[in-house]
């Protein structure tokens, strides 16, 4: 039998014939893939997707072999280069459904047959089944050097052996469903018990009481994996136990500082929780500054508490990064060595500002800025306290359940405010509004703080993955908020009884050997997929050009 030609229209019938098997395979698939793997991502909407994209890549050798055949004598150039385009489809699919809905390489391979194979017999069954040797052995060519790339990169493991498709799998199942089961027992694999201190300060006012957490849990890393939304449970254990505002500040360190699951930083708020709940208030209301420092582009803030230090660290409007454990460690030391203990807050205030180089704040600096907040008098203080959830302010979503706080101190008539929000790092230049805004009220600025939950991290579609507070709601609508707080507050200033604690627990943290093998492994990945590529696409090319003209 000679070449036939797919220059002329094809029947209705075998059109129709066409549509229905790529939407009875969309099905088919899966439920087959589904069948193998009930916990696959793959859905009929996905698939459908995934053969969408499949049919615009076999257009496009087939156009070329029509354009070819119809202004040429080579009149089979057209079915040559719908066969070979079918064997291309085979091996595109089979990549994506090994990557994303299977692990068996395999079975990804039968099942990516499914579709292209029946259009491509319905076809050369209407056109008289043509003598296509040729064309199918370029296409398998190409479909093997297609799966040779899927077995190579499957040999790329992590140092715990997970193949670098499963750990793809586990971040698409984390992101498409909310499914973070397999990536947490990943990071589970990896994780070590460690020592972690929490901070608290717990204020009784008349009506209510008010705590502050430092937690040595650090949040994320990313929605909803491990200790995401670390504020938010913190939050919620002690709305449980009555406490009216729960304020959680962001310590010092960084992802390596998460758990590796959610039950885990589940447990973790429980302990707070119950802890809080253990402390009893005294009379002891009296406090030292705040004290403000400013070293290189560094702002510090301090206040004292009888032997308890506190301060928070900004390097707004400059970009912020997370502060390395080293300089809280030597900080505590110079404190311990002074009497006192020192907890440290990282405002975490500035999320895209410009970068500039940090000046080392020595260790002799934090001696000068200890000694001298301990120089000022203590003097007893009142305070008031209001939150945004308290009053119903409504925000955008670049503020978690926390809400937005203000916190007023009030000492011998002079007011200071400390602004708190659960949210993921703020704009840069809102700090700076907030203070000026405030000062033009007589109120001094004590600092902005974040609780940098990640609660809305990888959730929220702009160019880092959420909303820094005043991004969504915005800068003005933020600052009136303040305000309104900073107004509430003042009306409920009242003396207050205040309890300043820490305790120590272990708990499994990811450490950086996760973070960096994942980081060693994605780019290994990626490094054989380009190097893969320049050799790939220009063999497949080549084997377009014989099939085309043979």
């Amino acid at each position: 039998m000679g070449l036939a030609s797919l220059a002329r229209p094809l029947s209705l019938e075998v059109v129709v014939a066409c549509v229905g098997v790529t939407l009875v395979a969309g099905f088919l698939l899966t439920g087959l893939i589904r069948t193998i793997d009930r916990r696959s991502i793959a859905s009929v909407r996905r698939l459908f997707g995934l053969l969408f994209v499949s049919t615009l890549i076999w257009v496009i050798p087939l156009t070329l072999g029509v354009a070819v055949s119809s202004l040429t004598r080579l009149g089979s150039a057209d079915t040559n280069e719908f066969v070979f385009g079918a064997f291309l489809v085979w091996g595109f699919e089979s990549v994506v459904i090994n990557g994303a809905f299977l692990r068996n390489t395999l079975a990804s391979l039968a099942l990516a047959s499914i579709h292209p194979l029946s259009i491509l017999l319905i076809t050369l069954y209407a056109i008289g089944f043509p003598y296509l040797s040729y064309p199918a052995v370029t296409g398998m060519v190409a479909l093997i050097a297609i799966l040779v790339f899927l077995l190579r990169l499957k040999r790329l493991k992590t140092k715990h052996g997970i193949p670098t498709l499963q750990i793809l799998q586990a971040f698409l199942k984390t992101w498409v469903t909310q499914e973070p089961g397999d990536l947490e027992k990943y990071f589970s694999n990896y994780a070590k018990s460690e020592s972690v201190v929490t901070d608290v300060i717990l204020a009784q006012g008349k009506d209510e009481k008010v705590v502050f957490i430092l937690p040595g849990v650090h949040p994320g890393p990313f929605s909803p994996v491990g200790s995401y939304n670390l504020s938010e449970l913190i939050y919620r254990a002690l709305k449980e136990k009555g406490i009216a505002a729960p304020i959680v500040l962001h310590g010092t360190g960084g992802h390596e500082r998460n758990t590796p699951t959610n039950d885990l930083a589940a447990a973790y708020a429980g302990e707070i929780s119950r802890f809080v709940s253990s402390l009893n208030v005294s009379e002891r209301n009296l406090m030292r500054g705040p004290a403000h420092d400013k070293i290189g582009i560094t702002n510090i803030t301090t206040l004292a508490f009888g032997k308890e230090v506190l301060s928070i660290i900004s390097n707004s409007p400059f970009l912020s990064d997370d502060f390395d454990p080293t300089t809280v460690a030597e900080a505590s030391d110079v404190a311990s060595k002074l009497g006192v203990r020192l907890s440290m807050v990282d405002a975490h205030n500035s999320v895209d500002g410009e970068r500039r180089s940090l000046t080392q704040v020595t260790r002799d600096d934090w001696e000068s800025i200890f000694r001298r907040v301990l120089a000022l008098p203590e003097k007893p203080f009142r305070f008031g306290f209001a939150s945004s959830t308290g009053m119903n302010l409504k925000l955008g979503p670049d503020v978690s359940e926390g809400g937005i706080c203000a916190t007023l101190f009030v000492v011998d008539g002079s007011r200071s405010v400390l602004v708190t929000a659960d949210s993921n790092n703020a704009v840069s230049g809102l700090r700076e509004r907030i203070a000026e805004e405030l000062g033009k009220t007589g109120v001094e600025f004590i600092e902005l703080c974040t609780s940098d939950t990640h609660n809305f991290a990888a959730r929220n579609l702009t160019n880092r993955g959420y909303f820094a507070l005043g991004e969504s709601s915005g800068k003005d609508k933020v600052v009136e908020v303040v305000k309104k707080l900073v107004d509430a507050a003042e009306s409920r200033v009242a003396p207050c009884d205040l309890a300043v604690a820490r305790f120590e627990m272990k708990i499994p943290l990811i450490g950086t050997e996760s973070l960096d093998d994942f980081a060693k492994l994605t780019k290994d990945a990626i490094s054989l997929s380009k190097g893969y590529a320049k050799i790939l696409l220009p063999a497949v090319l080549l084997l377009g050009a014989i099939t085309l003209f043979y």
